[in-house]
């Protein structure tokens, strides 16, 4: 976070955004911030070993029926690749 000078604003280092006070700009960057938020899932996710994993399943268009879309990791939500399975 830094001042913009002769401002009362505060910037975001990571995403550029001004906001108005010291504690408003260290709320974002700590919870609001896409940047932050985008980096602590990437770390996630290559943390994650993947072995709770659900399908994602969608209608069909035009019939009343689901077919299965995509798996994803329950834990970390990352698609999953056939590849990337666990077994």
């Amino acid at each position: 976070m830094k001042v913009i000078t002769n401002q009362t604003l505060y910037q975001c280092d990571h995403c550029g955004k001004r906001l108005l006070t010291k504690h408003g700009a260290r709320i974002h960057e700590e919870q609001y911030c896409s940047v932050v938020l985008e980096q602590k899932k990437k770390e996630k996710q290559s943390k994650c070993k993947h072995k709770n994993i659900d399908t994602h399943y969608g209608y069909i268009p035009g019939e009343a029926v689901m077919e299965p879309q995509y798996d994803y990791c329950v834990d970390c939500g990352k698609t999953i690749g056939w590849g990337e399975r666990c077994g």
